[in-house]
């Protein structure tokens, strides 16, 4: 296991991040740094408890004390340590498991929600649950994409998120329409479905204006 440290980095908006990367999934923000880093150690006991009612095992990391962990600013470029190294034949496998207990204690956490708590925001400046939810969504496309290595990889991510889409309407019934407003605007199933045309469509022609632009224009094949 890579060394146990906080590191402590400041975020573009002002906040302070602190993460245990030898703890994956561990990290926590603050207004200051030493705020950062107290959060950082309570997020600890708080993971690792969550963890541990989903069924993960949490033996790497039950007899340590978060208070006891040394603390380092992060590096410049992002990678923490052992960010860098190959995976061991049991890492995709755990995370995994780590990654479905995460998704399953989220969704329990706001399944029951009525529309009125998912749109609401407690204060101007705070999010509501349904933004949240929505940009954990983009933000896991976001970050899955970082894994292609174009154009030398068939574009799985790309794949991946139409094939995401593909069966979300597979499966809708005429009784599934959607007529309902979100963050303030209306939404039906009629609108999502041009949209998702419409954006895919708009962007098609975009990168051509860009390959265009370097000298790359070639015809569909």
């Amino acid at each position: 296991m890579s060394e146990m440290v906080i590191f402590v980095s400041q975020g573009s908006d002002g906040y302070w991040l602190a993460r245990v990367p030898a703890f994956p999934g561990c990290n926590a923000s603050g207004t200051t740094r030493d705020q950062a880093i107290a959060n950082a150690r309570k997020a600890f006991r708080a993971y690792r408890e969550l963890l541990e009612a989903r069924g993960v095992s949490v033996e790497h990391w039950k007899d340590i004390d978060p208070a006891t962990l040394a603390v380092q600013d992060a590096p410049p470029t992002g990678l923490l340590a052992g960010d860098d190294k190959p995976l061991d034949e049991h890492e995709v496998r755990d995370f995994l498991h780590q990654f479905e207990a995460s998704r399953a204690a989220l969704i329990s956490l706001v399944k029951g929600l009525s529309s009125d708590q998912l749109e609401k925001k407690p204060t101007e400046t705070m999010w509501s649950v349904r933004e949240a939810l929505e940009h954990i969504m983009e933000a896991d496309i976001e970050f899955l994409a970082k894994l292609e290595k174009w154009p030398d990889n068939p574009f799985g991510t790309l794949q991946a998120t139409h094939r995401i889409a593909f069966q979300r309407f597979s499966v809708m019934e005429p009784g599934d329409w959607v007529d309902h407003t979100v963050l303030g605007r209306r939404w039906t199933t009629r609108r999502v479905m041009r949209r998702l045309l419409e954006h895919e469509y708009e962007h098609y022609g975009h990168i051509k204006e860009i390959m265009a632009a370097l000298g790359g224009d070639r015809p569909p094949e």
